[in-house]
């Protein structure tokens, strides 16, 4: 459905999607809220890593202008916006902040697959969103994971395939791969990996890397330990056999001197 368009200033949307709620966008499984939330803090660590600024929420309000001149409401899965910092209670506003967010994330569920393909996608290439991603993790969906670029103004173009796999995102510069449950009863998830293969962690990978990393830093200081008290009992075993030697020593020179001084 078209609005009537009374303004074509940038980041004007004249695709209209009804106003959302975030208690109408919400997945309502578990699989749903750990895609988003595993893949923001995947992209928030890596940030932090690279010491680089990068905005990056959770089902957040994000206010947007139609061409009509009313404000329009959506509740992305997740947006990446670089060098913007607001507060974290604060909707993100496009006219405020002065510019859209450069990746979207949408996760289907049973609401709101057909607005994340249809609607909602032509709304944000018309916000100039550069890069769009939408990922259906539903039980017979196949994993499917559909990237869209922006190529024109209020115009995208499908992402092609990556050959490794996946998709590369020239927002964040990595490549998104969706990837089957890792451990039992887990649901899939999004992967990022980097230009040089480096797969990021998970946050619970992260854990139990950082587990087996004190694991591994507790049977060091075990065996340095164990070779500190080696050295002290052999140290300890030296001064011993010193202090015997020097008493032999000295039992002999007494001996000496005894019989030196019983010879006629």
């Amino acid at each position: 459905m078209a609005i009537e368009i009374l303004d074509r200033s940038p980041w004007r949307v004249t695709t209209y999607v009804p106003d959302e709620k975030e208690t109408q966008t919400l997945g309502g499984t578990e699989t749903h809220a750990s895609v988003g939330m595993e893949l923001v803090h995947t992209l928030r660590a890596y940030a932090a890593r690279l010491g680089i600024l990068w905005l990056v929420r959770f089902e957040t309000e994000l206010r947007y202008p139609r061409a009509n001149g009313t404000i329009g409401t959506f509740y992305p899965d997740l947006l990446m916006v670089p060098d913007v910092k607001i507060d974290n209670e604060q909707p993100y506003v496009v006219s405020e902040v002065g510019r859209p967010p450069a990746l979207v994330v949408e996760i289907a569920s049973d609401k709101t697959v057909r607005r994340d393909v249809g609607p909602k996608r032509q709304a944000y290439a018309e916000l100039e969103v550069e890069e769009y991603l939408t990922f259906d993790p539903r039980k017979g969906k196949g994993l499917a994971l559909h990237g869209y670029r922006l190529v024109g103004q209020g115009r995208y173009r499908e992402i092609p395939p990556a050959p490794e796999g996946g998709l590369w995102l020239n927002t964040v510069g990595l490549r998104v791969q969706a990837e089957e449950p890792i451990r039992a009863l887990d649901g899939p998830l999004l992967r990022l990996t980097t230009h040089a293969g480096e797969r990021l962690l998970h946050s619970y990978e992260e854990i139990e890397a950082r587990d087996a990393a004190e694991e591994g830093w507790d049977a060091e200081r075990q065996a340095r330990e164990a070779a500190e008290q080696a050295w002290d009992a052999e140290h300890q075993a030296r001064e011993t056999a010193e202090q015997a030697r020097d008493a032999a020593l000295a039992e002999i020179a007494r001996l000496r001197a005894l019989l030196g001084d019983s010879t006629p």
